[in-house]
């Protein structure tokens, strides 16, 4: 179980790692996309005239102005590259490197390639003016960072309190385990003593009493079930395959409104049809069928069982809120 739930968190962890990093990359694309449209790049374009130090200046004062917007020392920072010759000529961050980005800028796409297992990321973007220009700007991956520490921390947490519980629970079964192999032990011991007394006249009785395969057996267990089903709370009502009802429980009648008169002849029999209206009678292809009905503004369950091929029996009981 220890194992099962470190791996799982292990899973979830880099699955939260990962969905980070490409959210991260995601907003640091769409917030680029907000701020160098396609009015912006025109200006830019047209700004960018002269020498490529000039150049740079303009184009400086234009990525000034939307400094808030592209969080611009708030975790990012942009440079502004001189196309021909490959030099740094402006922007914020003078002493960084040439990325994979600026180069595929150079030659005049906009360079927005981001690994997964990188912190910082970048957008190189030309500016095809009089002189070409391009602005580079790099995020150094603080927010990120600070997200995932805060997720690391919370799945920690996590992991602690899933060990804990998982500690517990193995406790709890150990003594559940202990107990049940106790109580199986001294079920064990009982019948072993049991079976070490005497035999007595019980024992011919029982031999005597045992016939799974006669009829006599099927006599008992009906002879018991008639002796009980008039004391059970719920409705017993035992039918033929015709549809005369051939037994009914004080508690049956109660519920389904009728009364059942072994001597009645003819017309005043009680059948499957009276008691049951509505509801189609099972046949001796069906060995259990379950339902519900509604009797005398009452909403009833009912269970049809197959005794035989030609006698069935119905347990009814009440719904809870069944009443209409």
């Amino acid at each position: 179980m220890l194992l099962t739930v470190l791996a799982a968190m292990v899973v979830v962890s880099v699955c939260l790692l990962l969905g980070i990093m490409r959210y991260s990359s995601a907003q640091f694309s769409q917030d680029m996309a907000e701020v160098f449209t396609t009015d912006l790049l025109t200006e830019m374009n047209t700004a960018a005239t002269g020498t490529a130090e000039s150049a740079a200046e303009a184009i400086e004062q234009i990525v000034d102005a939307n400094a808030g917007q592209l969080r611009i020392g708030a975790g990012r920072e942009y440079s502004i590259w001189d196309a021909e010759s490959g030099s740094c000529v402006g922007g914020t961050q003078m002493d960084i490197s040439m990325t994979d980005n600026i180069v595929q800028a150079m030659s005049g796409e906009v360079g927005d390639s981001a690994s997964l297992l990188r912190t910082k990321m970048d957008i190189a973007i030309p500016v095809t003016g009089e002189a070409s220009l391009v602005i580079d700007v790099q995020d150094d991956g603080r927010q990120m960072r600070t997200l995932c520490w805060n997720v690391l921390a919370l799945l920690l947490a996590a992991a602690v309190l899933s060990l804990l519980l998982c500690l517990f629970l193995s406790n709890m079964l150990a003594g559940a385990f202990a107990d049940a192999a106790a109580l199986a032990a001294r079920e064990v011991r009982e019948k072993a003593e049991q079976a070490k007394q005497p035999s007595g006249d019980w024992e011919a009785m029982a031999l005597a009493l045992y016939q799974p395969a006669g009829r006599r057996g099927q006599e008992a267990q009906t002879d018991a079930l008639d002796a009980i089903t008039p004391y059970i709370s719920d409705g017993y009502v035992k039918f033929a395959a015709d549809g005369l009802i051939l037994e009914m429980n004080t508690a049956a009648e109660a519920m389904l409104g009728v009364i059942l008169d072994v001597e009645a002849e003819g017309e005043d029999m009680l059948t499957f049809d009276k008691v049951f209206g509505g509801v189609p009678m099972p046949d001796e292809t069906q060995s259990m069928v379950h339902g519900q009905f509604t009797k005398n503004g009452r909403r009833l369950d009912v269970v049809f069982v197959a005794l035989d091929s030609s006698t069935f029996t119905a347990i009814v009981h009440p719904v809870a809120g069944g009443q209409v």
